[in-house]
């Protein structure tokens, strides 16, 4: 994929993103409205705005080009519309548990909730993409736990407006930059271009993406690092998410954040005071 079409997926989706932005806030729907970390109830709709623009901008660059979807990208866009679903019930039917250990404390109590089953959908999503992925066998481990991990990471990370969709937009660039017609090609540049759309929105606390839009963010960044990174560096991906994971359960990824310049200033860029 050259970097000409690399540029007109980008475009397709931030004008997708963008426009289904604009149109679901203008909608407002009361079933998606989520509380924000300052109390405000906001509309959940950005995660479908995301969506929407990773995937029409996927599929109008390779009709534009004139191609086919290899078989990584087509998992992936498979991948993205199972996790977008499973989310989008948990942000319609989702509970006060949130985390790992408020879904699997509810499944022992016997009241399985909605994220549950996000959880599995993200953990058959990752096993799904590392298999058609490929590699060793200690590739296809890691690739597994890097996209499961990541897709459940990044939905941690949409607790404080920007901060999942910065996070994606800085991932997705080096996937952009590397991946060719083997790898990601136009999924990752839909899906940086609907992140940058709708971004802004996020940033003015107009929207949230939601549990429908930070889990496929997440999965569509580990997916293109897995495909970029050497085996080693996937296993260090795949240990640092697991970690991360563990902190938000934790300390919390905001107190990390807090603790540390460089990522306080990165994660406060462009917020509203």
């Amino acid at each position: 994929m050259t970097w000409a079409w690399s540029a007109v997926a980008v475009a397709i989706g931030v004008a997708v993103g963008g426009l289904l932005a604009l149109m679901g806030l203008r909608a407002d729907p009361l079933p998606l409205r989520r509380t924000n970390h300052a109390g405000r109830r906001v509309p959940a709709v950005l995660g479908l705005a995301f969506v929407g623009g990773l995937l029409l901008g996927a599929v109008t660059t390779r009709a534009l080009e004139g191609g086919g979807f290899g078989p990584v990208e087509a998992v992936s866009m498979a991948a993205v519309v199972l996790v977008a679903a499973a989310g989008l019930l948990d942000d319609l039917g989702g509970g006060e548990e949130r985390g790992f250990r408020g879904h699997l404390g509810g499944l022992l109590r016997g009241r399985p909730t909605t994220g549950v089953l996000k959880l599995v959908v993200g953990i058959g999503s990752g096993v799904w993409l590392a298999l058609v992925i490929g590699g060793g066998p200690t590739r296809v481990t890691a690739t597994a736990v890097l996209v499961a991990a990541a897709a459940n990471l990044w939905n941690a990370l949409d607790v404080r407006p920007g901060r999942s969709a910065k996070w994606g937009i800085l991932a997705l660039v080096p996937v952009l930059a590397v991946a060719g017609e083997p790898g990601m090609g136009p999924v990752a540049g839909a899906a940086l271009g609907a992140a940058l759309a709708v971004l802004p929105f996020d940033l003015a606390e107009r929207g949230m993406l939601g549990d429908a839009g930070s889990n496929p963010l997440g999965l569509v960044a580990g997916a293109g690092l897995a495909v970029i990174l050497p085996t080693p560096w996937v296993v260090v991906a795949a240990a640092a998410a697991v970690l991360l994971q563990v902190a938000a359960e934790t300390v919390t990824i905001s107190r990390v954040v807090e603790a540390v310049p460089p990522l306080r200033w990165f994660d406060r860029l462009g917020r509203r005071s």
